[in-house]
């Protein structure tokens, strides 16, 4: 059976009614799609936060790769939806839309791209625990994404796909970036070198 452009979207259609919300969902889901949408995504830069200040350098490096995956991959999304702009569901329009967004293009989705882009990065570099907790996050981001009415189940399959191929290149080109992470070593023991000696002075 070859798989169309046609059958694709009517399968990304069909996927996408049976996660969207009713018409009539309840308030309670409607919070949790709503924070599982929005608010869910600040956990993962703030697990950068953590490491790039625990000031040990394993950690920052990781933090690093990580922002630098994050950062291509977003690059990437801007290039796919220039190019190959999909439209929203209520662009289309179907389903049911509970979340206020400016009608840009659909795929892929920003949220889950960069999310993925962060908890990739960790399981590459062996933060295991880390790296599934925020796997797990990054699931019900994609739930709440669809469950809202702003993105379709692709958009997240190929969120999945752009961070995973950009974390694998940012990991493989680590030996080059070396330079780059250099330079933000010296500028962060510039900036909060004062804070590195306090933790230490209390360890």
């Amino acid at each position: 059976m070859i798989l169309t452009s046609e059958t694709a979207e009517n399968i990304n259609d069909s996927l996408f009614l049976m996660i969207n919300a009713p018409a009539h969902a309840s308030s309670l889901l409607l919070t949790l799609g709503n924070i599982c949408a929005s608010w869910l995504i600040f956990i993962f830069p703030l697990t950068l936060l953590v490491y790039w200040f625990s000031f040990k350098p394993e950690n920052q490096r990781v933090a690093m790769q990580a922002l630098t995956a994050g950062i291509v991959a977003l690059c990437v999304n801007m290039v796919i939806g220039y190019f190959f702009p999909h439209p929203r569901p209520f662009m289309v329009p179907i389903g049911h839309t509970f979340l206020s967004h400016a009608a840009d293009a659909s795929f892929p989705s920003d949220h889950m791209t960069l999310a993925c882009a962060i908890t990739f990065s960790l399981l590459f570099s062996r933060k295991i625990q880390a790296g599934l907790s925020l796997l797990l996050l990054s699931l019900f981001i994609a739930w709440g994404r669809i469950y809202m009415g702003v993105h379709f189940p692709a958009d997240m399959l190929g969120s999945i796909t752009v961070a995973l191929f950009c974390c694998w290149g940012v990991k493989k080109a680590e030996n080059r970036l070396d330079p780059l992470f250099s330079h933000l070593y010296r500028l962060n023991n510039f900036l909060f070198g004062h804070l590195r000696i306090n933790r230490e002075k209390t360890e």
